[in-house]
């Protein structure tokens, strides 16, 4: 017996982590101590992060992407038109043509160069008012001309405005009652036939160098566009009997021809992008095009091949008023 216990007391103790140590029963609560609680664990929402708080990126970094999203074409004319001052002059997509219709009195000043006796001149003399029985008893009536005009913008000298290459025609017509080749012995007896009708018709075309000031409704919001423009003129011009074939003179030539000649033309274009600016942002983003315009103008030709003598004459000094539209 005391052997067995001198044995018992002499051997060494297992350590804890052994698996022969001896299982010790856990004292309650000692797990949940031991681990963190899951509501310690979860995230404060109003607690500032530290990862998010970051500095602002630098100005000259945000210039950059952003000139990065517009692309690397005409990044500069793109910052321009969006610093302009006056809201309704920004558009976005490019501005390189116009088209215009407009209208007014057109008379070719076929006598002007007639020195005879007679009061009145040859086109006046058809063409001009009469009386009753048909004599020529003042000038012909101005008729109304429709004229049709397209612009090739290709060039914007320091943003002034655009200078252009126009093209226009116009289309005039004038009729009268023919007269009788041997005038009637009997003065009250009419001068004119009732069945046979004689007509005018003249085409004027101008090729032109164009101007528009454009700078003021740009840059100083005053919706105003004074322009100008100059250039060469061609009127294409014929004349038909009442079974609608060509006259012909008394040597037998053919009232068919074409004359050269200038053209210049000033005027002044309202801006009607003030109207609605909402409406005029959103014509241009769908259709492309960039500003409506009402206009006058003033007008002076000589179609005559320049000077030269027994030229038919087919200018005029006349006004119009029309619509244009950039895009």
């Amino acid at each position: 017996m005391l052997i067995l216990l001198t044995l018992l007391t002499a051997a060494p103790a297992a350590p804890l982590d052994s698996p022969d140590a001896p299982i010790m029963p856990e004292e309650p609560g000692a797990q949940a101590a031991a681990e963190p609680s899951a509501e310690l664990v979860e995230e404060d929402p109003w607690a500032p992060n530290p990862q998010a708080e970051q500095s602002p990126p630098p100005e000259a970094a945000v210039r950059a992407q952003f000139d990065a999203d517009l692309g690397p074409a005409d990044t500069r004319k793109k910052r321009r038109q969006r610093g302009r001052e006056a809201s309704y002059a920004r558009f976005e997509s490019p501005q390189r043509f116009a088209i215009e219709f407009k209208l007014g009195p057109y008379l070719p000043d076929v006598d002007r160069a007639y020195r005879g006796a007679d009061p009145y001149g040859p086109y006046a003399k058809i063409f001009g008012l009469t009386d009753e029985r048909g004599e020529t008893i003042g000038a012909p009536k101005n008729v109304v001309m429709p004229v049709l005009g397209f612009e090739w913008q290709f060039f914007n000298p320091a943003e002034l405005g655009p200078l252009a290459l126009g093209l226009s025609g116009g289309f005039m017509r004038d009729s009268a009652k023919a007269l009788f080749a041997d005038p009637p012995s009997d003065p009250e007896a009419p001068l004119r036939s009732e069945a046979d009708t004689i007509s005018f018709t003249a085409i004027p075309l101008a090729l032109q160098a164009v101007f528009r000031l454009e700078i003021i409704p740009d840059r100083l919001g005053i919706p105003l566009v004074p322009y100008a423009k100059g250039g060469l003129a061609y009127a294409i011009w014929w004349s038909r009997n009442a079974d609608r074939k060509l006259s012909r003179s008394d040597s037998g030539d053919k009232a068919l021809g074409g004359v050269w000649g200038w053209q210049v033309n000033f005027g002044g274009m309202l801006r009607l992008d003030f109207l609605d600016v909402g409406s005029t942002r959103n014509l241009d983003r769908t259709t492309g095009i960039n500003h409506t315009y009402i206009f006058g103008e003033y007008q002076l030709s000589r179609i005559n091949n320049f000077g030269r003598a027994g030229s038919l004459n087919l200018g005029d000094s006349t006004w119009f008023a029309g619509l244009a539209v950039e895009f």
